[in-house]
Parts: structure tokens; C-alpha cells; sequence
């Protein structure tokens, strides 16, 4: 990191930025200080020998490296160490981590208020390389064709308790990302599976404070959406707002079973009560079902593989433990909040205590991957007497005495710099012409020359991002 003095570093960071051109609150809005209504940006903090502490505000950062007494070591989440001895004594902090398919949320909680939340986005291009490497392989070996021939030959998809590449990335970016939180938690907790499958026979067992009497179980009612592929089984259509019919009405002695459940959007769940149909429904393959069932396994599948790995590293940093989704469903739907990834992990960390937090994003964090490198190799069309000719995309010319991409006059891809002293960006590309590539953005350069830039910090494939 280019060694600029405290104030040269503050000047990129954002918080610091914001923090300095705010207005004050007007006298109106019955406070002036930062407080739970107006909360202030988080700096964490770690001790001489690299233990974390609870989180302090700005001003205090500003002060400490104004008198040499910490140094910034992280510009995003912005993180300073002490360079004095001092207690390391630390409140308990709560994680609570809403595991999903594509983005997984997190809210970190403590003395009642959030400390840290934000989304890890995963990658999803992981299966199309992985077909894309598959086809280049099964085409090059086709053109081997004095090779004998060989397969079942890869250790790894024989192993038992493999698990997919994409999956398995999955797990790894939570745990990856749990790592580097800045904060001393003590209990992690996990939103598990959707549904209670021994609660299904028997939906009074235990959750019941979460659910109002003349309401349909959250568990029950899950359960039936996913069996049916949250699809209305009368008309066929998705991504509409469905409901858990009752065959056999209630009224009419109908049970709370998952066989007596179908799912319907709200139209045709209003025109089978309009039209008096109890006990039978005409679904959409014209066929009349009197009960739905069968599905158990079904249900069983859609448990996200992957958690047993995720679950043994968690417990390696503090105390673990696991809710269920349809706990969360319902108290999240008692406290009358939005359904967002980073709300149904502050659920997830408030089930157990009960604890009304108010919400804020004002230490919020959108976390991206970024491969470091590719293994992939570009050849040109075969030559006469030389063969495959290897060459890269976007080569610097090695006539300036520069070759390959990896590295331009000591910038390399993913590098965070400072451009003409003035913007932040994150080098995406070495152009040919010696110029360093960034993200397009309005009224800001998208690309530079090595003099004109200044390194901040060296590239990481875990990328934090201060939401706006």
C-alpha cells in the first residue's frame, strides 16, 4: 500500500467522505447525534496483535490516526489496528445467515443495534465453465486418437461424499466471507431447511407462538408450496402470489395436513370458494384430485446440499446453532417487515432473544468474487514448421519490453489505485496500448496510464462493496 499519511488514505474512503460533507440534522427531527433513528457508519477495530474489538465511530478512528496511535490495514469494510497494548474486552455479537441459492445475507447484532449486514452475491458461472472445460476436453482428446483410450479415471467424482463444484463454492464463499467479518462474534446462527419434515403430521409441536390462531401453520403451508414447485396446480402459472388451499374445507372438518393442501393463485382460489367446491378440485390437466400426496421426497431434495461442510467450518469460529425457515417466514411476516435477504438474516440472529431492532443500512455490504486468474489457454491457427501458437487476449506488446497481462509496471488486474488523485477504481483490464482499464462509469476515466495512478491496496477475489 502506497504510504501517503493517514489523511491521503481517509480521502477514499467513503464513509470518511460522507461523513465530512453531511449536513447537520435540522433541530425538527429531535436529534443531533448519532442514535438508533440516525445511526453513523462503523469503524472496525483490531488491537496490536490482531484480535478484533467492537467497532468505533469515526470521529474516534480520526483522532487515533491523527496521533499515530492505529494505522488503516482494510480501506472496505474499513478496518484500523491499534498500535498500543490495550483491554480486549468485547461484547456478544450475534450472526445471523440467510443461506441461499444465488445471494445469502447476514446481519451481525449486538447491544441492540446492527453492527454489520450485507448480501454475498455467489458465482454462478462456475457450471458453465465447468461444461464449457468438459467440451474442450472431450474435443481435444477426440483429436488424440493415438491415445488409448481411458475412463472413470477422475479420483475426485468417485470419492464418496463428493459434492458438486458449484455447490461446494457455495459453502466455501460463506465461510470465506464469515472469516474476514471484522468483528469478535460469539454465536452464529444458520436459517437451516425450509420446512420441518416431523412437523408435517403434526403441526402443534413447539413454533406455535408464531402463528395466530385462525392461520394456516407457516410450516404446513411451505410445504405445499414446494412440493407443488410454487406452481398453481388449477391454471399453471408462476411467479405470482399463491396460496395453500384447503380440499376439504376447515369449515366443513377439513384437517391441516399436507395431503388436504393444493396450491392455487388467488384467482382460482377465489372461484373455487365462489363456486362451493369442497372436497374436490379440477386441476389444470383436467384431472379432479380429492388429496395431494407422495411429495415427501421431493421435499427432502430441495434441502440445500452443501451445509454439512458449511456447518463444520462455522463451528470453528464460535458457537453454531440452526433455525428453520418457516420459523423465520412467520416472524418475520409478525414484525411486518419487507422480505429482503439481509432482514431475513436479522430475523435469523433475533428468533431466540425476541429483540426488536430497528433496520439500517448504513454498514451495509454487497460482497462479489473475483477469479484471480484463468487457467484457460488461447492458441492461433497451427503454422508451418512451429505448430500451436500460443497467444493471450489484450497482450502487452513485447516490443516496450512488456509481456502477458498479468502485470503492467507493477498494477496488476483487480488492483484498487487512485487515478490522477483523485477517483478509486479497480483495474479491470491491461489494454495492448500500456493503458490500465476501468469500469465505465459517467464523468470518470475508464482508463489510464500507469503514471497517472497510484496503488492503494493489491487485488482480492473477495470483493466488499459499501452499498450507497
Amino acid at each position: 500500500m502506497h504510504s501517503g499519511g493517514h489523511k491521503d488514505i481517509m480521502n477514499g474512503f467513503d464513509g470518511f467522505d460522507t461523513l465530512r460533507t453531511q449536513p447537520k440534522p435540522q433541530a425538527t427531527q429531535g436529534f443531533d447525534k448519532p442514535s438508533a433513528l440516525n445511526p453513523a457508519p462503523k469503524v472496525y477495530v483490531k488491537t496490536k496483535n490482531g484480535k478484533l474489538l467492537m467497532p468505533c465511530k469515526p470521529a474516534k478512528a480520526r483522532k487515533l490516526l491523527r496521533d499515530s496511535k492505529a494505522k488503516v490495514v482494510n480501506r472496505s469494510p474499513f478496518t484500523i489496528q491499534l498500535l498500543w497494548d490495550c483491554e480486549e474486552n468485547v461484547q456478544p455479537i450475534t450472526l445471523g445467515i440467510d443461506k441461499g441459492s444465488r445471494i445469502t445475507g447476514f446481519t451481525c447484532v449486538a447491544n441492540g443495534e446492527i453492527l454489520m449486514s450485507g448480501e454475498i452475491h455467489h458465482r454462478t458461472d462456475i457450471k458453465g465453465k465447468m461444461d464449457a472445460r468438459r467440451a474442450n476436453r472431450r474435443n481435444r482428446r477426440s483429436r488424440k486418437w493415438y491415445r488409448k483410450k481411458r475412463f472413470l479415471n477422475r479420483a475426485s467424482s468417485k470419492r464418496s461424499g463428493r459434492l458438486p463444484p458449484s455447490i461446494k463454492a457455495q459453502s466455501e464463499e460463506v465461510i470465506r466471507v464469515v472469516r474476514q467479518i471484522p468483528l469478535p462474534i460469539s454465536h452464529i446462527i444458520v436459517e437451516d431447511v425450509q420446512v420441518d419434515l416431523r412437523r408435517l403430521s403434526n403441526p402443534d409441536v413447539k413454533g406455535s407462538e408464531y402463528q395466530q390462531s385462525n392461520r394456516l401453520d407457516e410450516n404446513l403451508r411451505l410445504a405445499c408450496l414446494m412440493r407443488d414447485d410454487f406452481t398453481c396446480q388449477k391454471c399453471g402459472k408462476k411467479g405470482i402470489k399463491l396460496s395453500a388451499h384447503h380440499i376439504v374445507w376447515t369449515s366443513k372438518g377439513g384437517k391441516d395436513s399436507l395431503y388436504n393442501l393444493i396450491t392455487l393463485c388467488e384467482n382460482c382460489h377465489d372461484r373455487v370458494h365462489s363456486a362451493g367446491e369442497s372436497g374436490k378440485v379440477k386441476i389444470k390437466e383436467g384431472k379432479i384430485v380429492t388429496g395431494m400426496d407422495g411429495f415427501s421426497d421431493k421435499i427432502a431434495q430441495r434441502t440445500m446440499q452443501g451445509k454439512s461442510l458449511m456447518y463444520q467450518e462455522l463451528e470453528k469460529f464460535a458457537l453454531l446453532s440452526t433455525v428453520y425457515g418457516y420459523q423465520i417466514s412467520a416472524y418475520r411476516k409478525s414484525l411486518s417487515l419487507p422480505k429482503t435477504h439481509d432482514i431475513d438474516a436479522l430475523c435469523v440472529a433475533t428468533l431466540e432473544t425476541g429483540e426488536v431492532i430497528l433496520l439500517n443500512r448504513e454498514n451495509f455490504y454487497i460482497i462479489k468474487f473475483r477469479p484471480r486468474q484463468t487457467r484457460r489457454q488461447f492458441h492461433d491457427l497451427p503454422a508451418k514448421g512451429i505448430g500451436r501458437v500460443r497467444y493471450q487476449v489484450n497482450a502487452v506488446s513485447e516490443a516496450n519490453g512488456r509481456s502477458g497481462t498479468s502485470e503492467l509496471e507493477g498494477f496488476r488486474k483487480g488492483d484498487i489505485v487512485r487515478v490522477k488523485g483523485k477517483w478509486v477504481k479497480q483495474i479491470n483490464s491491461i489494454y495492448s496500448n500500456g493503458y490500465l482499464a476501468f469500469a465505465r462509469v459517467k464523468s470518470e476515466p475508464s482508463c489510464a496510464k500507469p503514471k497517472d495512478c497510484q496503488l492503494l491496496k493489491r487485488g482480492q477475489t473477495v470483493i466488499w462493496e459499501k452499498a450507497a
